[in-house]
């Protein structure tokens, strides 16, 4: 065997351990945290936690050492951004859009802008003495860290939030669509910012910068929904008839080049590969007998191999240890209000506006406070670029995985009236939605 060789088995072989050791402490958190009430995603992003330094590290390093080798850290890196965007579009294929949100354009802009504006607005007026609080030798410069900040307090986590409305039966219902559409809003606002931030963080700064990626987004939707849509849909509504009601692996491929190809537009054009896939979802979610079986055949492998692999890169670099006192904890849950109440204030606010009921609009609120997913990929950004040390990632870690355990019983309890009956999953008719049960 070449050397070449023999190095590629041994990183396979790592691989495969990591792997294995993911799968089965994913699979056994997730059965403790449903009798907790909690849905999957809650257990899986926990189980990511618990491999890192914050659990396993602390209790066996050494095990913990020899198990995560830096030498497939980049396949870590790859094989989870995929999976993002693979979710993403299964969210994307997930909510529909059109028979709910005929009417709510106007709710969904006012929601989005108070549900992202008073976030913002709270974190940037606070970042400051939270910077002067880090107590690192080199704290990074106060404007990133303060720019940084504020979109961190301003993401809502779109991928957990349709999991979670999945998995509860509720992906149905007028709020659930309210809060994806004004959610999907604020978050390619927040990576539109957050793209931004990192130029400022780089000294690169450019208005043009900010001009020129709008305008491509631009005329990138136009493009997909006025042309490439019509020909998209009957080029799958034809071949599922084609082939009694399935997708072929060709087909599936086909699918797969384009999604790709969309996340690549997207991520050049400085909004993130992950609202690629989420543009292709909304174009092909019409066609419900196309949905459920990609989600019988490829959503499991998505939802239970590449997810719980970010969750662990995630983990990683957390250490709750560094929080090793009584200030750090307060530090820690000063930063949770911040993030709470901005979030949960001002799309509770929005809502009221718009004239939803009370109780709507609290469980609006409570949902676009939900982080998890998206705020650990803008907080993993913020600690590649340096403008996040490593106690302030972790603190911003914890704030997520309280936000996202905090969502599901108050979601379920919120909405326990309109959760759809069982016997109606997987309707063909048109008046009542195709639900799906993520698990």
């Amino acid at each position: 065997m070449s050397a070449v060789g023999a190095g590629a088995e041994a990183i396979v072989l790592r691989l495969l351990y990591q792997l294995i050791v993911i799968l089965v402490a994913t699979r056994v958190v997730v059965a403790i945290v449903r009798r907790l009430g909690q849905t999957d995603v809650s257990g899986e992003i926990l189980a990511g936690l618990l491999l890192g330094p914050s659990c396993l590290g602390a209790l066996a390093p050494d095990a913990m050492a020899r198990l995560f080798h830096p030498s497939t850290a980049m396949i870590f890196v790859g094989l989870s951004q995929m999976g993002l965007v693979l979710l993403m579009f299964q969210i994307g294929l997930e909510f529909e859009f059109r028979a709910t949100l005929s009417a709510s354009k106007r709710s969904i802009a006012i929601i989005s802008i108070a549900g992202m504006a008073a976030p913002f607005v709270l974190g940037f007026l606070t970042a400051p003495w939270f910077w002067s609080q880090l107590g690192v030798a080199s704290p990074p410069p106060l404007t990133g860290f303060r720019l940084f900040f504020a979109v961190a307090m301003s993401i809502t986590a779109i991928p957990i939030l349709g999991r979670i409305f999945m998995e509860l039966d509720l992906s149905h219902t007028r709020t659930a669509a309210l809060t994806i559409g004004a959610a999907a809003v604020d978050d390619v606002t927040g990576w539109l910012l957050l793209g931004v931030v990192s130029l400022i963080v780089e000294g690169a700064f450019s208005a043009r910068w900010i001009a020129t990626r709008s305008a491509g987004l631009a005329v990138y939707l136009v493009l997909v929904f006025a042309v490439v849509r019509p020909w998209a849909k009957r080029a799958v509504s034809r071949h599922m008839q084609a082939h009694g009601g399935t997708l072929s692996p060709a087909a599936i491929g086909v699918i797969l080049i384009g999604l790709f190809t969309s996340a690549a537009i997207t991520s050049n054009l400085g909004v993130f590969a992950i609202i690629g896939g989420f543009v292709v979802g909304v174009m092909l979610h019409d066609d419900r007998a196309f949905v459920a079986d990609w989600k019988q055949k490829v959503a499991p492998t998505v939802n239970t191999l590449l997810l719980p692999i970010f969750f662990t890169y995630t983990g990683l670099r957390t250490d709750v240890g560094l929080l090793g006192s009584a200030h750090e904890w307060l530090l820690c849950a000063l930063v949770c209000l911040v993030a709470f109440a901005g979030k949960f204030g001002g799309a509770y606010v929005g809502a009221r506006a718009v004239g939803e009921p009370r109780r709507s609009a609290l469980t609006i609120g409570t949902c676009m406070n939900t982080r998890a997913l998206m705020e650990l990929i803008a907080i993993n950004i913020g600690y590649d670029l340096g403008v996040l040390p490593r106690s302030m990632f972790t603190k911003l870690v914890i704030m997520a995985i309280v936000s996202t355990f905090m969502a599901t019983p108050l979601i379920r309890w919120l909405m326990r009236a309109e959760r759809r009956p069982v016997m109606l999953r997987g309707s063909s008719t048109e008046v009542t939605p195709c639900a799906a049960s993520s698990s």
